[in-house]
């Protein structure tokens, strides 16, 4: 496991919270919505997991109703993180 995007996903809360979130396609407002925060943030988080290629847009060409999910990088950072207890 790469110690650094462990710790770049426990920096932040609602980062966090968002990986948590990408188990299946979902679309943003869907995460806000759950999570009851607003949708700038959850659209700045998921910019800053698809840098680090732990998140990916499955239709990046919509305007709306744009998914993403977990890359398989994603899924084994967060299956690893799950294993150690740091999430």
């Amino acid at each position: 496991m790469s110690l650094e995007l462990a710790g770049f996903i426990l920096r932040s809360q609602y980062r966090k919270k968002v990986f948590l979130m990408l188990n299946k396609p979902i679309m943003p407002s869907q995460i806000a919505r759950n999570l009851d925060i607003r949708l700038t943030h959850i659209t700045r988080e998921l910019r800053f997991l698809k840098e680090k290629g732990l998140a990916e847009c499955l239709n990046p060409k919509e305007k709306t109703g744009r998914l993403y999910q977990l890359t398989l990088k994603g899924k084994r950072l967060k299956k690893e993180m799950v294993s150690k207890e740091l999430l």
